[in-house]
């Protein structure tokens, strides 16, 4: 009896697998007319998280369906292919709806690290017409109360383009996987013109951080 329960508790161990997930982002998902790359972003008109599954082929989706929102509407959604939240969990990430509305979706998501978020987001892309990420939490690891919000609302499109390619290049990983060289290259601009984007950027987000800060 003590054998089997022993056996039993093994593989459920094997099971299981856990990691601490330092990076919290939340990622701006838009689609053309159609939304072939996720039905609930057809017809769900949510500002608060949606309640969503895929079991097998069938995506199951709870939307408010009044402005009260003491009422909801379940939709059943035959899904063919890749979606934004089978892509999500492909790169062992947990999708969180945060909002659907206008062919559009806010995720939230833990990646494992930067290289596993410019995957991802490169394989959004294949399935949305745009794919931009809004803020980024970043714990540092030496407290459990201490992070770093980086929120790009803020910033222009322009801005927020160099930027978002600087976090997925690996600019600001630590140790930098992308020189800045590297990046002016990649963006096809002059070293000048780079400097003055991130300066501009940087300077906008360390404002953000210091009145979140205040509140």
């Amino acid at each position: 009896m003590s054998g089997s329960r022993t056996s039993t508790e093994g593989r459920r161990d094997a099971a299981v697998s856990e990691s601490r997930r330092a990076l919290t982002v939340e990622l701006a998902v838009e689609f053309d007319a159609d939304a072939s790359g996720c039905p609930i972003a057809v017809d769900c008109d949510a500002s608060a998280p949606v309640e969503h599954h895929v079991i097998d082929d069938t995506c199951h989706v709870s939307c408010p369906s009044s402005e009260d929102g003491t009422a909801v509407r379940h939709r059943q959604v035959h899904v063919d292919g890749e979606c934004v939240c089978r892509i999500v969990a492909s790169h062992g990430c947990c999708p969180s709806l945060q909002a659907a509305a206008d062919g559009g979706l806010i995720v939230r998501t833990n990646p494992a690290d930067r290289a596993t978020l410019r995957a991802m987001i490169e394989e959004l892309r294949g399935v949305a017409d745009v794919v931009r990420i809004r803020s980024l939490v970043v714990d540092d690891g030496e407290t459990a109360t201490r992070s770093e919000v980086v929120s790009l609302q803020a910033l222009t499109e322009i801005e927020r383009e160099t930027v978002e390619r600087a976090i997925l290049e690996g600019y600001y990983d630590r140790p930098r996987t992308a020189s800045f060289d590297d990046l002016a290259t990649d963006l096809g601009i002059t070293s000048s013109a780079l400097s003055k984007r991130l300066a501009s950027a940087e300077s906008k987000i360390m404002r953000s951080l210091f009145e979140d800060n205040d509140e």
